[in-house]
C-alpha cells in the first residue's frame, strides 16, 4: 500500500484511508456484534491470518427464588399480649397481619409491616413490658433479612440482574444508590414504604445485567481474538524494526475501527457498568451477615472485580491485554499510535 501523500489536509488523508479500508472488506456493519466481527476481519487480513469468530459462553443463570430467599423466624403471642398492644395502639396493625390480605403480603409489603410496628413499638415508651422489649429487639435483629428477601430474592431484583433480552433504559446505578438509601433509613426507623415499592418497580422495568453481560461477552470473544492474531504476527511484522507498509496499514486499521468506532462505545459501557457493580456490591456487603451462599456464588462468578474468574474481572483484563498487543506491535515496529492518520 502506498503511503499517503502528506501534502494531502489531514481530514482528506484520514478520509482516503478510510475509504481504502472499506474497500479490503465491503460497506461498515452496523450492529454492535457485526462491527468487532469486522474488526477482527480487518486485522487478521492485513497481517495475513485466519479471522475465526469467537462463540459466545453460556452466561451463568441468577439464582432462583427458593435459593435466594431467607427463613425469617415467626413470634406467637397470647390473648394477654395481644391486650397490651391495643393499649400500645398497636392491636389493628397486629390484627392485620393476622388476617387472611395480611398472611399474603409480598416480601415488601412485609418489610413496610415490621418497620411500622418498630416504629409503633417505640411509641409505647418506658410502659412497654420486657416481653414487648425483647420482641422488639427481635423484629430489629431480622430487618436486614427482610430487606433482603424484598430485594435480591424477590422477582423485581431477578428483572434487574436476569438474563432478559429487553434492556432498561434508568440509570442502574442511580437505582442501587436509592436502595441503599432505603436501607438506611430502614436502620434509622425512616423507612417509606411507597417510595421504596416505586424503586422496585423501576426495577422490574428491564434488564441492566444481562445486556452488559452480553457486551463483555462479545467484548472478551473479539478483543482476545485481535490480540490473538497480532502476538501470533508480532515476528512477521517489521522485520528490521521500522515502519512498513503493512504496519501503517495495520495502525490505520486500529485508529479507524478500533480508536474512532469501538473504544468509545467501550469506555462508556465500562465505566457505566463500574458504576451500578459497585453500587451493587456495597449494598450486597452491608447485607453480608444474611446473604445464601447461592448468591455468593453467583456474584463470584459473574461481577466480583476481585474474582479472577469472573465475568465483569475477565472483561477488564481482555480490555487491558488487547491494548498490551497493540502497544507490543507499536514498538516493535518503531511506529506511534495514530501516526498514518495522524493524531487524536
Amino acid at each position: 500500500m502506498a503511503r499517503l501523500n502528506r501534502s494531502i489536509p489531514l481530514g482528506r488523508r484520514r478520509w482516503f484511508a478510510f475509504a481504502l479500508l472499506l474497500l479490503l472488506a465491503g460497506c461498515q456493519p452496523q450492529t454492535p456484534e457485526a462491527v468487532l466481527e469486522d474488526y477482527l476481519i480487518r486485522v487478521a487480513r492485513v497481517v495475513g491470518a485466519a479471522a475465526e469468530t469467537p462463540e459466545p459462553e453460556p452466561l451463568v443463570r441468577y439464582p432462583d427464588r427458593r435459593t435466594l430467599t431467607v427463613a425469617i423466624p415467626q413470634r406467637t403471642i397470647d390473648v394477654a399480649e395481644f391486650i397490651e398492644l391495643h393499649g400500645c395502639d398497636m392491636g389493628a396493625l397486629v390484627g392485620f397481619r393476622n388476617s387472611p390480605l395480611g398472611r399474603l403480603q409480598s416480601p415488601s409489603q412485609r418489610l413496610g409491616y415490621e418497620a411500622a410496628w418498630l416504629a409503633a413499638v417505640d411509641g409505647c415508651g418506658a410502659d412497654a413490658d420486657a416481653w414487648l422489649s425483647e420482641l422488639r429487639d427481635a423484629k430489629h435483629t431480622v430487618l436486614p433479612a427482610l430487606f433482603w428477601n424484598a430485594t435480591f430474592a424477590a422477582d423485581e431484583m431477578r428483572s434487574a440482574l436476569g438474563l432478559a433480552a429487553r434492556p432498561a433504559g434508568n440509570d442502574f446505578a442511580d437505582l442501587l444508590r436509592g436502595l441503599n438509601d432505603r436501607l438506611t433509613a430502614l436502620d434509622s426507623g425512616e423507612f417509606d414504604l411507597d417510595g421504596f415499592e416505586r424503586l422496585l418497580g423501576t426495577l422490574r422495568a428491564g434488564s441492566w445485567a444481562g445486556p452488559a453481560r452480553r457486551d463483555w461477552s462479545r467484548w472478551r470473544g473479539y478483543l482476545d481474538a485481535v490480540a490473538e492474531v497480532l502476538d501470533a504476527a508480532a515476528p512477521r511484522i517489521c522485520l528490521n524494526r521500522q515502519p512498513t507498509p503493512r504496519s501503517r496499514l495495520l495502525n490505520n486499521v486500529f485508529v479507524l475501527f478500533y480508536v474512532d468506532v469501538i473504544q468509545p462505545e467501550l469506555a462508556v459501557g465500562m465505566r457505566e457498568h463500574e458504576a451500578w457493580i459497585a453500587e451493587l456490591q456495597r449494598l450486597s456487603e452491608r447485607l453480608e451477615a444474611v446473604q445464601p451462599d447461592a448468591w455468593r456464588a453467583w456474584f463470584d462468578a459473574v461481577l466480583a472485580p476481585e474474582q479472577p474468574a469472573s465475568e465483569w474481572r475477565r472483561t477488564q483484563v481482555s480490555v487491558l491485554n488487547h491494548a498490551r498487543a497493540w502497544q507490543e506491535i507499536f514498538a516493535h515496529c518503531g511506529i506511534e499510535p495514530g501516526a498514518a492518520v495522524g493524531q487524536h
